[in-house]
Parts: C-alpha cells; sequence; structure tokens
C-alpha cells in the first residue's frame, strides 16, 4: 500500500508543485481562522487547480465554516478540524456531493478516546491523529504512539499521524504506529508558516523509506 504524505499549510500554487515534485501524494490548505497558514477559499482553489491530478488537495476547516456555502463548492477533499460533531459532517456530506478521489477526514487531538467511535461513522473516510496543540510543533511522546499502535489494529478507516513530526521522527513515529499516512506542517518550515523545499524532500524521503523497511520485514 503506498504511504500518504500530507504537507500541510500551503499557501501557493508554486510550494505546491515542490510538493508535487518531491513525492508528496496530498497538500492541505487551511481555511480555519487562527493560523499563520490561512488561506482565502479563493486561493485554495488556485492551488487545486493548479496541482496535478495524482496530488490531493484537502481543506482544512473546522466549526462554523462546514456549512460555508463556498466549501460546497470545494472539488477536493475535506479535513475536518475543529470540534465538528457526527450529525454535522453527516448533513454536510449530505449537502456536498462526491467528486473522484474526494476523502473527508476528522481530526482527533490529543486523546486517543475519540477514535472508535469515528471510525464508525460512514461519512469519514480516514481518521488524521494530532496532537493538542496542532501547528505548534510538539510532538507526541513514545508512550502515546505505543498506545496509539495498540489501538491501530482495532480500526477500519485508514489512520493518518501528525502531531510534531519531522524529517528527523517521522521514521521512527512510522516505525511504532503503521499508519497509512503521515502529515506535516511546522516540521518543515523555516519559520512559523513559512515552508523549507529542502525540508519538504528530506521528510518525505525519510517517510517512504521508513515505509519501504516495514514492508520488506
Amino acid at each position: 500500500m503506498t504511504l500518504v504524505v500530507k504537507i500541510c499549510g500551503i499557501r501557493d500554487p508554486e510550494m505546491a508543485h515542490t510538493c508535487a515534485e518531491a513525492g508528496a501524494t496530498a497538500i492541505g490548505c487551511v481555511l480555519a481562522e487562527g493560523s499563520p497558514r490561512t488561506i482565502s477559499f479563493e486561493r485554495a482553489c488556485a492551488i487545486h487547480a493548479a496541482l496535478p491530478t495524482s496530488v490531493a488537495c484537502i481543506a482544512v476547516v473546522q466549526g462554523p465554516q462546514i456549512v460555508d456555502h463556498d466549501l460546497s463548492r470545494w472539488p477536493g477533499g475535506v479535513q475536518f478540524h475543529g470540534s465538528e460533531t457526527a450529525q454535522q459532517i453527516s448533513e454536510f456530506a449530505t449537502r456536498s456531493p462526491r467528486r473522484t478521489h474526494q476523502w473527508f477526514v476528522k481530526v482527533i487531538k490529543g486523546s486517543l478516546d475519540d477514535i472508535l467511535p469515528w471510525d464508525l461513522h460512514p461519512s469519514i473516510d480516514a481518521i488524521l491523529v494530532d496532537g493538542d496543540h496542532a501547528g505548534s510543533g510538539k510532538a507526541h511522546s513514545n508512550e502515546w504512539l505505543e498506545h496509539l499502535a495498540t489501538i491501530r489494529s482495532r480500526l477500519t478507516k485508514p489512520v493518518i499521524l501528525a502531531g510534531g513530526l519531522t524529517p528527523e521522527s517521522v521514521g521512527r513515529a512510522i516505525e511504532l504506529v503503521r499508519p497509512d499516512g503521515v502529515d506535516v506542517s511546522s516540521g518543515v518550515e523555516r519559520t512559523r508558516g513559512v515552508k523549507d523545499p529542502s525540508r519538504i524532500v528530506d521528510f518525505v524521503i525519510a517517510a517512504r523509506e521508513a515505509h519501504d523497511r516495514l514492508h520488506r520485514r
């Protein structure tokens, strides 16, 4: 199975192309307010249009944004990053017709208690497990990763691991959890909100090498 490697917080088509050329399989455009990586819906659409079809473009939204009229026109995937309820996401999925290769991803922050209920939600295609402070660069402890690994085998949906990953740490995290994908933002930045192309390349290489090692065993 191909590892999903998602670079989140992309703000322009040029950096999106950099991610694609580095071998990323997905990028994230932050529409949620309050982040130095937040961009407009129109800019996210321009980034989506500039990407090759082999790279998924995911809109990161939270809370009230899921009832935004514009979002129903979004052609890519959607990552629910707030405190959305199961009913709200079901209603959103009903209003927003599914498009080819479109994924709906639910983020679980910090506590792992909510993973199993969301794994049963029919409108969710994948679960992204993040830290308490998304985008902060704070890494999970080995104990936390080991706990997630024990839950991993009980889940039916793909699991994407996020939370303080870097080119230096992603290999170890993959070996512990064996996720279906990894997600990074601050770990490939030179300053907050500004991506570093060389770290993006290093992250993709490290993630793929770790994934390949597991599947050679």
